[in-house]
Order: structure tokens, then sequence, then C-alpha cells
């Protein structure tokens, strides 16, 4: 529900107004919206428990394993990690990946490869020029790591290029690591079935129009009944 005080609605600007100077529509949204957010914090609370408990889970069999083994624990965490069900239908799987950032040396190495590029702009082909010049675009105040470390796979033996490229290895640094956790299973639960993940990002799970107007016929039912 909105903020109510002394039976006043606040509205954006922080103002009190009657609930009679408030639409029914704005005040139907209102309800509809907090509903919403409510069961999406819900949800959210939900995902990050499992995913801890997931985690939990898949390292205390690891450390189950050590301890079979008679093997010393040397480190506070686990890396990598893949468990299979018994039939190999489905996976849980942990991935541990580098936090990799840059120091101020990264934009001496785009010098040199503007260097490079100013040289070479007539021979070289105009699409890997643009994915050059990509590599090096800012997003959320930060570039992308992997296509920084991409431009080393480009087989060109010009100096430039390859001092740009030292230095791009000079300006490397490891912040830290980053775990994944993901669960698979194979497509109609068949051993021959193709591995797929599933999806538990919100915004990534596929949902067919079909079915959300099916759920939205019921929801207009209900709602005709209830004012009947």
């Amino acid at each position: 529900m909105a903020v109510i005080v002394n039976g006043k609605w606040q509205d954006k600007e922080g103002n009190f107004k009657h609930p009679d100077m408030v639409r029914v529509d704005k005040q139907i949204e209102d309800e509809l919206v907090e509903g919403l957010v409510e069961s999406a914090l819900v949800l959210h609370k939900q995902m990050k428990d499992f995913k801890i408990k997931a985690f939990a889970e898949c390292y205390a069999f690891v450390d189950l394993l050590r301890k079979e083994y008679e093997m010393e624990r040397i480190t506070s965490t686990v890396g990598a990690v893949t468990l299979k069900s018994f039939n190999g239908i489905k996976e849980v799987q942990i991935q541990v990946a580098k936090l990799i950032t840059f120091d101020q040396k990264l934009t001496l190495a785009k010098e040199k490869i503007d260097e490079y590029l100013t040289h070479k702009t007539e021979n070289l082909d105009s699409e890997i020029q643009t994915l050059i010049t990509r590599a090096f675009d800012v997003k959320n105040g930060k570039v992308d790591a992997k296509q920084i470390i991409g431009l080393k796979s480009y087989n060109i033996t010009h100096p430039k290029w390859k001092e740009a490229m030292s230095m791009i290895d000079e300006a490397t640094e490891i912040a830290g690591t980053k775990s994944y956790i993901r669960f698979k299973q194979r497509a109609g639960l068949k051993i021959d079935g193709g591995m797929e993940t599933i999806v538990l990002d919100l915004a990534a799970l596929p949902v067919e129009e079909s079915e959300i107007q099916t759920v939205k016929k019921e929801l207009v039912k209900e709602k005709q009944g209830d004012n009947q």
C-alpha cells in the first residue's frame, strides 16, 4: 500500500492527498505494483537462500570426499565442481571465473593501438578495425575484459601491435574470483537428450505469450466474480 498518514495518500512529491483526490485507476495501480514487488522480494530471498544452500551442499560433498580419501583441506574454498546424477540426466556445476581489472597502462596500450591503426588503415580489414576499436568501449564505467584479452588472439606481427599487447599484459590485474552455480538436465529427461541449463534468471526465463494470455483470462474471470 501507498504511504498513508491520517487517511491521506503520499504522492511522488511527498505531499499527502485525501483518497477522494486519488483516481481509482491509480489506487488499483498502486495495489498491483505493491503486491508484485512484495512477491518479488519474497522470491528474491528464496533464491538467495537456495543459492547459499546449493553452494554449501556441493562444497560439503567435496569435503566428504576429502575426508574419505584422508586428504587435508588446503584452502578455505573449493574451485570448480561438477556433480551428476547417477544416470547423468541431471547436473550441478560450479564454475570459478577470474575478475580481471586493468591499470593505467591500458590507456597507453589503446594509444599504441591507435598509432598502429593510423599506419595500417589502408590495408586493414574494416571489420577487424571496428572490432579492435570496440574492444575499448566503456560500459557502466568499465571495459569488457574478455574483449581486451581477445585482442591478443589476432595474428598481427607489427611492432606497434606487439608493444600494445605487452602493455595489456602489464596492465592486467586479477582482482579476485567469482563463483557461478548452474543447474542442468537433459532434454525430455532422456539419457541421450541434449544438456540444457535450467534458467533461473527472471529476465531470461522463457515464457510463451499464450501462457500469459491464459493466466490473464483467469485473473479477469476472478475479478469479474469478485465484482458480482
